[in-house]
């Protein structure tokens, strides 16, 4: 069984329009949509924002429906300058960027107990940029495709001082608000996993303008994106 995390109604909507042989269970008030895309069997859930919730739902499709992948899609804010509204960035790692415990002389986005910038699958990046490949190659104009750090926190980023900070301190690809806490749940359980991001927003003055507009746009090369994924697993 594959889990597949979105936080937002779009960015899951159109992949559980997809599932044969469909059925829904509720679990602390989200909803699991159990079917198969292809041949693969597979959970979708909407986590909602924040790290909080998708940690709670990364953790329930792994004890409840026994889940062996986790895969989070979704839009992010990008960081780069060479990232335009559209593009996509698969996880090389990811990381909780507002964890501080530099009191104790740990860096910013360091825990205790595992690597500050948590790796993802190298099977699963493979096969996300396969997938990728497959779905933009009768384009004439694709969109650019990168493996890169994904950094999360609880904040919409909006500020160049911000953005600046987390080019620098985590040279991050892009910014979002979960995928660092689903990195964090898989790992501790020994869980294979990988973020998918679509680059909604610049993440500066402008960004919540963006967000909003392109977030509609970017659901089908999301659904287009994780089923080509599934697909290679």
């Amino acid at each position: 069984m594959i889990g597949i995390i979105g936080a937002l109604d779009e960015e899951v909507a159109l992949i559980c329009e997809q599932l044969a042989e469909c059925t829904t269970l509720s679990k602390a008030r989200y909803e699991f949509h159990q079917g198969r895309l292809g041949q693969q069997p597979v959970t979708v859930v909407k986590c909602g924002v924040g790290k909080v919730n998708a940690a709670i739902c990364t953790q329930i499709l792994i004890d409840m429906f026994q889940c062996k992948r986790i895969i989070f899609g979704g839009v992010a804010g990008g960081l780069l300058k060479g990232l335009a509204q559209g593009d996509v960035v698969v996880s090389s790692h990811v990381v909780q960027f507002d964890i501080d415990l530099t009191a104790f002389g740990r860096r910013r986005g360091e825990l205790a107990d595992i690597e500050r910038l948590i790796p993802a699958d190298p099977d699963m990046i493979q096969a996300a940029t396969e997938a990728f490949d497959r779905v933009t190659e009768a384009s004439d104009a694709p969109p650019t495709m990168m493996v890169g750090t994904i950094v999360s926190g609880d904040r919409f980023i909006s500020d160049p001082d911000t953005i600046k900070w987390l080019q620098r301190e985590f040279g991050a690809a892009c910014t979002e608000m979960e995928g660092g806490s689903v990195g964090y749940t898989c790992t501790i359980n020994e869980i294979p996993f990988v973020v998918m991001r679509v680059i909604s927003d610049s993440a500066g003055k402008h960004a919540q303008k963006e967000f909003d507009a392109f977030l509609s746009q970017s659901s089908e090369m999301l659904c287009n994106l994780i089923t080509e994924t599934v697909i290679r697993l």
